[in-house]
């Protein structure tokens, strides 16, 4: 359906590209309850996680996307960096954008056949 490229420059610092799919993947509904590898976070070029399940709501696990940031401290191990408050406004942010670009699709008539199967 379209891609976002944004870049959030204030605190947290963030650059992300999140792909919305034209039609939900196979097994979207049934797959609700699980864990998602939708987006992969990255620090200073590292990968940190590929299941960030916080990062976005599970009702969007169908948004795939890669988040970059240099702000989040590398030596923290996996537990303690999904507790940061910088994450937490990294995800309000995505899923502004996220909510914001599928509206606005859905506002100019793009929206036929959308998640059907």
């Amino acid at each position: 359906m379209d891609w976002v490229h944004f870049k959030y420059e204030y605190d947290p610092e963030f650059t992300s590209i999140l792909y919305i799919p034209k039609k939900a993947p196979a097994g979207f509904f049934d797959n609700y309850g699980s864990k998602s590898n939708s987006l992969k976070l990255y620090v200073r070029g590292v990968l940190i996680n590929e299941e960030f399940e916080d990062l976005m709501p599970r009702y969007l696990n169908f948004i795939k996307g890669v988040v970059f940031s240099d702000d989040l401290p590398l030596n923290v191990n996996r537990e303690n960096i999904q507790e940061a408050i910088k994450l937490d406004l990294m995800s309000i942010m995505l899923v502004r954008k996220a909510l914001d670009e599928l509206i606005y699709k859905m506002a100019i008539g793009e929206h036929d056949d959308h998640f059907s199967e």
